[in-house]
């Protein structure tokens, strides 16, 4: 009979098996040995290989499709954004957006209202999909407020107690807003907690554009002012994200406002588009190989000197 110690005594000289499709009893005594059937693994192990390359199959297509949503999505947010470069009267416009992931939570936005024409730059608390999905919400506020409100105070303040009513569900928001008249020359602005643009005269003076108030969604009886600047020929104006401002080069020093600042000088073109490519090259080559953390917007205002 078999020894205590589980080894096979001198009369079963079958080998041992750990496992196996079925279990018999043998004729020595009521002992059970383990029968292999070579034809039965093969059709098991080709069962469960089959159904691996199913679920590896559905898997993809999953990927797939999710991979085309977010790329429509894109195509949504460009859509519904400001366009890549226009013009209105003597403004060259340009601006680009760069999201860290697939969509963007920040914004721009750029229509016109009447006589004049509305720009837009935002930006929604968070990353990714969760501050994507917000997008189109907030760029919609914007044309609905500015299509009713007679300036951008009050569009402020109209979204501001829109975001607050849906309570903490919504993400807080900066947004620095202007109506641009283009045949006076002049913008009429308000900045609701964004970082501040400014404006690059031809003389190499410089102006903050800070008047406004807090961020939208934080404070529901919040108030907003305006503000309102020159664009004479040749002065250039520059709205962004803080997303410019926080990059990183391989150091962990920030890009910061004052780089922002000497790269538009350094850049200053009659061409807006030419001066937007330029400061984001200033800010890729100082980022280097270091990756981005945060999704980016430049819009660059430029008034054409026709003389």
């Amino acid at each position: 009979m078999d020894k205590l110690d589980g080894s096979p005594s001198t009369g079963d000289r079958r080998s041992p098996v750990s496992c196996a499709p079925w279990l018999a009893h043998s004729g020595n005594g009521g002992a059970i040995a383990f029968d292999l059937d070579p034809n039965l693994i093969d059709a098991s192990v080709l069962s469960s290989s089959r159904a691996v390359e199913q679920g590896l199959a559905a898997l993809r297509q999953d990927r797939d499709a999710l991979q085309r949503g977010f790329l429509e999505a894109a195509r949504v947010q460009q859509r519904l954004g400001a366009p890549r470069h226009f013009r209105r009267g003597a403004f060259d416009i340009a601006c680009e957006m760069f999201p860290i992931e697939h969509v963007s939570g920040d914004f721009l936005t750029a229509f016109d209202a009447g006589s004049h024409t509305v720009l837009g730059v935002g930006d929604i608390a968070g990353k990714g999909l969760s501050a994507g999905m917000w997008f189109t919400h907030l760029v919609g506020l914007v044309r609905l407020f500015a299509g009713s409100l007679d300036d951008p105070a009050g569009v402020a303040a109209a979204i501001n107690r829109h975001l607050a009513s849906l309570g903490p569900e919504a993400p807080m928001t900066t947004l620095f807003l202007t109506w641009v008249d283009a045949r006076a020359g002049r913008l009429v602005y308000s900045n609701a907690g964004h970082p501040a643009p400014f404006v690059l005269r031809r003389d190499s003076s410089l102006g903050w554009l800070d008047a406004g108030g807090p961020v939208l969604g934080a404070f529901p009886d919040a108030t907003f002012v305006n503000g309102s600047a020159a664009l004479n020929p040749g002065d250039t104006l520059l709205g962004f994200s803080d997303g410019i401002l926080e990059c990183r080069n391989t150091q962990g020093e920030e890009f910061g406002v004052e780089r922002l600042v000497d790269a538009a000088r350094s850049a200053l073109s009659p061409s807006a588009s030419a001066t937007l490519f330029s400061v984001l090259g200033s800010v890729q080559d100082f980022a280097a190989a270091e990756p981005r953390v945060d999704d980016l917007a430049l819009m660059v205002v430029h008034r054409v000197d026709e003389t």
